[in-house]
């Protein structure tokens, strides 16, 4: 039996399918099969598939298709690991990944679930997505989105069949997030502090070409988390939310009262439900309430007052000494400075 059961899914990939799947045939860890699910591409994808012949492929083709989560649970199914790692077919491994993964998990046995941070490629300027590494800063991002990469993931194949956790095959966009939040009570996650994907930015990929859908599901999904905290949101309450959640600017100080506001609101809830551990959910609040404030620098120090009367604000009061120059310009333009 392998250590490691790579899963994989793809319709119609051919574009990057073979950097992909040769970053996992050069691992430095070898001790993995790679199971990867056809779900009926048209284009040369399976061709190109059947010309690998690692005795660790185990190529699985759908004569119709079925959709990504359907995918994903077949694989889930058919993995014979101890731990099952995904990987998308548009991104890139890097050698060491499933090793150092491989080697947290087995010394972190309360650890259900463990992802990566990812640099991004292709669109744009690279960056690299550093995601909290704890398990109760993870889960309460869960309030706003998902802190995990789906494609850096490795996870315990045996908790999730004692769980009998699966995909829902009913949400054909976010499955990972909406998947994550319903497993969040009985499971522990955790992400390393190192950029292990290579994650590809490009006009094809699913969460490009169905970013409406996507996002739909997405704010169901948060949602649902809010209701498990007691709160039953207004229209506006929702659309702040999300707006906050996919870092979408606050615009002017009244907007910026609504946010502060809103997130007393859920403060407020956390602490009757203790759905998420306080601080955590304090430190997740504080990173959008920053982003929310520093979007609105055009207010001076007005918007640092607006801050730094939050119970939970932390960052900003931190980068006066890690950042002055931020707050300089503040002051600056509150005496009537503009550039």
């Amino acid at each position: 039996m392998p250590k490691v059961s790579v899963v994989m899914a793809i319709h119609n990939g051919e574009a990057y399918l073979a950097q992909a799947v040769k970053s996992i045939l050069t691992q430095i860890f070898q001790d993995f099969e790679f199971l990867i699910i056809d779900d009926a591409s048209t284009d040369q994808s399976h061709k190109m598939l059947s010309g690998f012949t690692d005795e660790r492929v185990r190529l699985i083709a759908h004569s119709h298709k079925l959709g990504l989560s359907s995918s994903l649970n077949k694989g889930i199914d058919l993995a014979q690991g101890e731990y099952i790692a995904r990987m998308d077919h548009d991104d890139i491994s890097i050698p060491e990944r499933l090793k150092r993964q491989v080697d947290f998990l087995d010394t972190h046995k309360d650890v259900d679930v463990l992802g990566t941070w990812a640099q991004t490629l292709g669109l744009g300027r690279e960056q690299t997505w550093r995601y909290p590494t704890e398990d109760e800063d993870i889960r309460s991002e869960f309030a706003f989105n998902s802190a995990l990469v789906h494609s850096s993931v490795m996870l315990r194949k045996a908790t999730f069949v004692r769980l009998q956790a699966r995909y829902d095959v009913s949400v054909s966009r976010a499955q990972d997030y909406e998947l994550w939040t319903r497993v969040a009570p009985h499971i522990r996650f955790a992400n390393l502090d190192s950029a292990l994907i290579l994650y590809r930015l490009h006009p094809d990929q699913v969460g490009s070409r169905h970013e409406t859908e996507q996002q739909g599901i997405a704010d169901k999904v948060r949602l649902r988390e809010i209701e498990r905290l007691g709160i039953k949101p207004s229209e506006d309450e929702v659309a702040l939310h999300n707006r906050i959640s996919r870092w979408e600017q606050i615009r002017g100080r009244a907007e910026l009262e609504d946010l502060e506001r809103w997130f007393l609101k859920l403060r407020a809830a956390n602490q009757i439900s203790q759905m998420f551990l306080m601080a955590a959910f304090e430190r997740a609040l504080d990173r959008r309430w920053w982003f929310g404030c520093r979007s609105n620098i055009g207010l001076g120090l007005e918007a640092w007052r607006i801050y730094a009367r939050a119970p939970f604000a932390e960052l900003a009061k931190r980068s006066l000494f890690e950042k002055p120059q931020f707050w300089a310009k503040g002051l600056l333009r509150e005496l009537g400075w503009r550039r």
